[in-house]
């Protein structure tokens, strides 16, 4: 299976599916196909063995899948007929009962709708192939799969996706305006928070598609396999005490022994006990098979949200792919399916003994009540009414008075109000917030040990904290799938492959032209020249930051870096240091102030405010040149430090030369340009105080 390509992503997950139900019975059932007898360490192979005769014989229908030719698909087309009529032939060729057959066939349901897909999936594809002549009849060496070559440019789903970063974001959706428009409104919210967010035009990958449906028919089968296996035995039990209570009688008889009455009372209650234990074990599976179902779902919306996080660069959630090797990356994407799919069924088991366990508890406080037993109930209420009354004031009062008391604004400043009660109210509170401290602790184990059993199945997060998490396998293979499908599946990389292989492709194709035999190779290339400069231009222009990236403009940065370096003793790394300052804004540095007063706005000279925040930035650097500090603390000790290190507008020129003097001059347009941005974003207006001084 190519396992980077998005091409017959229903075909995979179908084939997938197919076999879901054999690796199953091969990791939970006793189902073995090869079997050796002997000692323990000789029987411990024939599930290994077994699974590898699986993976051997599903084998033709993956290669048939990834080589995509004619042959390779007509070849698939029969393997997967063959199958189906293998299966269904088992479920009719013994005499079963109605109710044993109806088992047999929802067992094996998802494996047959899966074969049956491909049964019918695979010839239409053959069909439109054939009449759209993209298809071969040999697969050929060359094709790379994953780049989509056979499709169009412009109807593929990273095309798309291209598009939507050069379109303007959406504005939001209008306000509701009546009820019903509301209604639908919370709905849609609830189902996207609950259940799962759709979000248009989103291709996922095989690989992902294919595991999250091997984890949901896993879920099934393993449902089905449990309502199989555990409700009879309630039927049996309880049949059995139907009869015993049949032949004894039901009712209370004159002159019956005492024996009699005591087993009636017990055969009874053990009989109510059993019709619980059954609701109980129905009601659990089905929560648990829900849960399940759920995890998945949310996991789906997970990878989606981490995938296009990483594609922006974004690593908040992920950590970064510098922080591992490579082969760790590549192990983790190997190992992601296999522990996906193992994590989705250890999940369901842990959901359905936390359920089970819940149920029957609720079940037997329900009795006990029904019985009329609430003495001990009414005496823990009682006795710790007072307890829950005083940390529920206690939370409250304290929220209360931080919001309306304590803060600014109503809290939506972070500024202090009324001082000195805030600290004579923290002070007594400290004695309180210990006994809240103790039910705090309580209420995280409680959190974690509900939050750990939720997320078991889920690989997206860690069940570790955030410094330790690369301990989880489960969260490492996750991540190293990641970055292995960010760094292959890019569709800004793969849109850009796909533009300059259709453009040789073109290229190409006119010079082979007989009826244009004016073209030579040299003017193709010539006119493909012309229209990439005529892009880089109209690129730059929408985008200036882009300037920054240019040759022209990293050559005149190495030789400013060279010239500061001379002038001020810097090494390397301290030039690099300073040049990172000058470049912030992503202007080229020649024309700062030309383009500035082109646009009608104030230069440095034009604004004060900006004026002295400059002057500052280079009393600073001179300050800490001569300290020492900043980019300067690296110096050996062995080298003089001058004195005279930037020439400021105070500062006389008269010993300064013309290069000094120009790098002054692309030193302060630089410092201007770079701060400029600052100044408008994070820099708190200047006081008068400073104002003054400076002047």
């Amino acid at each position: 299976m190519d396992i980077l390509s998005k091409s017959n992503r229903m075909s995979y997950v179908a084939a997938w599916g197919a076999m879901t139900h054999l690796a199953f019975e091969m990791t939970f059932g006793e189902t073995q196909i090869v079997s050796l007898h002997g000692p323990t360490y000789v029987t411990i192979w024939n599930k290994i063995l077994s699974m590898a005769v699986i993976g051997v014989g599903y084998f033709p229908l993956f290669a048939g899948l990834a080589l995509d030719s004619l042959v390779s698909l007509a070849v698939t087309f029969l393997y997967a007929c063959v199958l189906l009529a293998v299966d269904i032939y088992k479920i009719f060729e013994c005499e079963l009962i109605p109710t044993a057959r109806l088992i047999f066939i929802v067992r094996d349901l998802p494996s047959l709708a899966c074969l049956g897909y491909l049964c019918v999936s695979i010839p239409v594809c053959i069909f439109h192939g054939l009449r759209s002549k993209s298809l071969r009849i040999f697969t050929s060496s060359e094709r790379v799969s994953f780049l989509g070559e056979d499709k169009d440019l412009e109807s593929t789903s990273e095309a798309e996706h291209v598009r939507d970063l050069l379109r303007p974001p959406k504005p939001p959706p209008p306000a509701a305006r009546n009820l019903k428009e509301k209604v639908a409104g919370i709905a849609k919210s609830v189902f996207a928070r609950v259940i799962y967010q759709n979000k248009h035009k989103y291709r996922y990958s095989t690989r992902v598609l294919s595991v999250t449906v091997m984890g949901i028919i896993l879920l099934y089968l393993a449902v089905v396999e449990f309502f199989v296996m555990i409700l009879p035995l309630f039927t049996i039990l309880s049949n059995g005490f139907k009869e015993t209570l049949d032949e004894i009688g039901r009712e209370f008889q004159l002159g019956e022994e005492e024996w009699i009455t005591e087993t009636r009372d017990e055969f009874i209650l053990f009989q109510d006990l059993i019709q619980d234990g059954r609701i109980c074990v129905i009601v659990s599976l089905t929560f648990a098979g829900a849960t399940g179902v759920l995890s998945i779902l949310h996991m789906l919306t997970s990878y989606r949200t981490n995938m296009l996080s990483l594609y922006k660069g974004d690593n908040t959630h992920i950590p970064h792919r510098s922080e591992f090797a490579n082969t760790g990356l590549l192990l983790g994407s190997m190992k992601y399916a296999g522990f996906q799919i193992a994590y989705i069924g250890w999940g369901f088991i842990l959901h359905l003994i936390c359920f089970l366990l819940i149920s029957v508890a609720l079940c037997v406080l329900i009795i006990i009540l029904m019985e009329g037993y609430t003495e001990w109930l009414i005496g823990i209420l009682a006795t710790t009414w007072p307890a829950w009354v005083m940390t529920i004031v206690l939370m409250v009062v304290q929220k209360l008075s931080a919001k309306f008391f304590f803060l600014q604004d109503r809290g939506l400043l972070l500024a202090m109000n009324n001082r000195r009660a805030l600290f004579s109210f923290s002070f007594f509170l400290f004695f309180y917030n210990i006994f809240l401290g103790f039910l705090s602790c309580l209420m995280r184990i409680i959190k974690s040990i509900v939050i750990g059993t939720i997320f078991l199945s889920r690989l997206d997060n860690s069940a570790l904290p955030r410094r330790f998490q690369m301990m989880d396998p489960g969260f490492a293979a996750y991540v190293g799938f990641l970055h292995m499908e960010c760094s292959h599946t890019h569709p800004v990389l793969l849109m850009f492959v796909r533009i300059l292989m259709a453009g040789k492709k073109k290229r190409d194709e006119a010079v082979n032209d007989p009826e244009k035999p004016e073209i030579t190779e040299e003017k193709a290339r010539a006119f493909v020249r012309a229209r990439i400069r005529w892009q880089t231009a109209y690129s730059i222009l929408k985008n200036p930051a882009l300037r920054a990236t240019r040759k022209c403009h990293l050559d005149h940065v190495k030789e400013l870096q060279e010239r500061l370096s001379k002038m001020y003793h810097l090494d390397k790394n301290q030039t690099s240091e300073v040049m990172k300052e000058m470049q912030r804004s992503g202007v080229d540095i020649n024309d700062v102030n030309e383009s500035l007063q082109a646009e009608g706005k104030p230069t440095s000279a034009d604004n004060l405010v900006k004026a002295l925040k400059i002057n500052n930035f280079l009393q600073k650097m001179r300050r800490d040149k001569g300290l020492g500090l900043g980019v300067f603390a690296s110096r050996p000790p062995s080298e003089e430090i001058t004195e005279m290190t930037f020439i400021t507008p105070q500062t006389d020129r008269k010993g300064a030369s013309n290069a000094d003097l120009t790098t002054y001059k692309q030193w302060k347009s630089a410092a201007f340009t770079s701060l400029e941005m600052d100044h408008e974003k994070k820099m708190k207006p200047i006081k008068m105080l400073d104002i003054k001084t400076n002047v």
